[in-house]
């Protein structure tokens, strides 16, 4: 131990009091001088030391000897005056450290206020992607039960069989219509909206300027326009034929096969061909060069009403009012597969794959609109979209939204609502049409 005289003493200062130390001790690690009760009793509660916030224990700390003199009072404190003097030093002190320890308190308490504003914001989110990740979950298990009980459906007769040995779609053809599907989705997502398109005001400018009379004055029950030759045309008429007209010149030729009146028509998007389906149950390939009926599909038994061509051009689909809707493969020339779900119980009256081709969009007589996957032909949501049938329906390019038409006029559909809201869906938007029977 060090022996220290009183006046040498009274120079030094505790570092947690600020005061002389009656018993002093100091620190072996840092060098501070401490009263040695506070700072055992520190010790004992922190078990570091209160300047540095090292460990210090006990044994770290030397005892200092010192003459316990009686020290006098000084010069100031002898009379009232210093005493008051002294006192008021002592206040002016203590003032100004409430005045720092409550700053520091509001300071604290304000950022107490926005750590807990953090943390309710973060619970919110939290409980929201909870709630989100449920909802998911649980579609996705109403989905594997119906996956599952596809193939019950389909042993008990609900589901048609393919005809012509098209055996199903192949994985071959799924891996293309997946990398298609991609390869579009990602240009179109690039892909700005065109400062050409028609404006509404444009559009309400929009008057007839020419009338095509059909041969024989028969009625025109489809048409169809060349992809690359704007004046090629190509009608469906009720006397069963199919017309390829040149509208600059006005000049027809008939495309004869078909027993009943053709339904819908529709030009491929880059080869010589072209198809019609018909009310006499069956779809016609044709050229669209020579006029030659190239294939007959005759896979439904009732009139196909739907016809649709898909993205990579491989590939078609049709709809009839047998409640069937069927896949072709055109390199081949045969049905791949028809679909007959159970729980359709109504004709279709069209039929639109999606831009991308991995979905497709079917219409009823009676109201409802189903909307399927291609490679697993399974339903993936049903909804009634019109009080009575619905006469078509078009996926938008951006494939993002469905527009169908009905007795009540067009309505437009959010596709990526529909999944979740199912059933209840509701449409974005509705535009009565007077007068009109959604035709």
């Amino acid at each position: 131990a060090t022996r220290f005289h009183a006046e040498e003493m009274a120079a030094l200062v505790c570092s947690m009091s600020g005061e002389p130390p009656v018993e002093p001790v100091v620190s072996r690690k840092s060098g501070h001088l401490f009263e040695k009760k506070s700072i055992l009793k520190y010790l004992l509660e922190a078990g570091t030391c209160p300047v540095t916030g090292e460990e210090l224990s006990p044994s770290d700390l030397v005892d200092l000897k010192a003459h316990t003199a009686v020290r006098p009072k000084p010069v100031s404190a002898t009379s009232l005056p210093g005493l008051m003097g002294l006192f008021q030093n002592e206040w002016d002190s203590s003032v100004a450290e409430t005045y720092a320890l409550r700053k520091e308190l509001e300071q604290v308490r304000s950022e107490l206020a926005h750590t807990l504003y953090q943390h309710d914001a973060a619970c919110r989110v939290i409980a929201k992607l909870i709630k989100e990740r449920d909802e998911a979950v649980a579609n996705m298990q109403e989905a594997v039960k119906r996956a599952a009980a596809a193939p019950a459906a389909a042993a008990g007769g609900d589901r048609m069989d393919v005809e012509g040995g098209g055996g199903g779609i192949t994985d071959a053809m799924k891996d293309k219509m997946t990398e298609k599907s991609t390869e579009l989705s990602k240009g179109r997502k690039k892909r700005d909206i065109s400062p050409n398109l028609a404006t509404e005001a444009v559009l309400q400018q929009f008057r007839e300027v020419a009338t095509y009379p059909t041969p024989n004055g028969t009625e025109a029950c489809a048409l169809d326009v060349h992809p690359k030759n704007g004046n090629m045309l190509m009608i469906g008429c009720a006397d069963n034929s199919v017309l390829l007209m040149d509208r600059a010149s006005t000049q027809s030729r008939p495309m004869v096969g078909h027993a009943g009146r053709v339904n819908r028509v529709m030009f491929h998007n880059t080869q010589d061909l072209c198809f019609s389906s018909s009310a006499d149950s069956t779809t016609r390939m044709w050229s669209v060069s020579s006029g030659q009926s190239l294939k007959v599909f005759n896979d439904h038994k009732d009139q196909v009403t739907g016809l649709s061509l898909h993205a990579t051009g491989d590939f078609i689909v049709t709809a009839s009012k047998d409640k069937s809707w069927a896949f072709y493969d055109l390199e081949t020339g045969t049905c791949r597969q028809v679909v007959a779900d159970a729980s359709v119980t109504d004709g279709y009256t069209t039929c639109m794959l999606h831009p991308d081709g991995l979905i497709l969009g079917t219409a009823t007589e009676q109201q409802f609109v189903r909307v399927w996957d291609v490679k697993t032909q399974q339903n993936v949501v049903s909804f009634a979209a019109h009080p009575s049938a619905v006469s078509s329906l078009c996926f938008s390019e951006n494939g993002y939204h469905l527009a169908t038409t009905g007795a009540d006029g067009v309505k437009v559909w959010d596709l990526r609502k529909l999944a979740k809201q199912g059933a209840a869906a509701q449409a974005g938007k509705h535009f009565e049409l007077q007068g009109s029977e959604g035709r």
